[in-house]
């Protein structure tokens, strides 16, 4: 690493060029999520959360949808969810969540 002097006699390190930059994280799951809207349009909600996995969790209305969700999601985007279940939607009363573990 170089460092030069400014005018005060303070040293200065010169800036790390990034290279090619990665995808960031944000952009990564926007990418996942986008099929996932238009797999199911009717979900109330489709989020992800973080504690030593990555977990996906679709809240849905219906008992009905839940099942679809179920039965459809080992299939969408390459096959990367697994450990897939359905239970209720916490804070939610009437609503029904599927919830997967993302493997990438």
């Amino acid at each position: 690493m170089q460092s030069e002097k400014d005018e005060t006699g303070s040293q200065k390190v010169a800036a790390i060029k990034a290279g090619d930059r990665q995808p960031s994280i944000s952009q990564e799951l926007a990418k996942l999520i986008e099929p996932l809207h238009a797999e199911f349009p009717d979900a109330v909600e489709i989020s992800f959360t973080y504690r030593k996995n990555l977990r996906l969790h679709i809240d849905v209305r219906t008992l009905e949808e839940a099942h679809a969700a179920e039965t459809r999601l080992p299939a969408l985007c390459g096959g990367i969810f697994a450990e897939i279940f359905s239970g209720r939607s916490p804070h939610h009363a009437f609503f029904h969540r599927v919830s997967a573990k993302v493997d990438r």
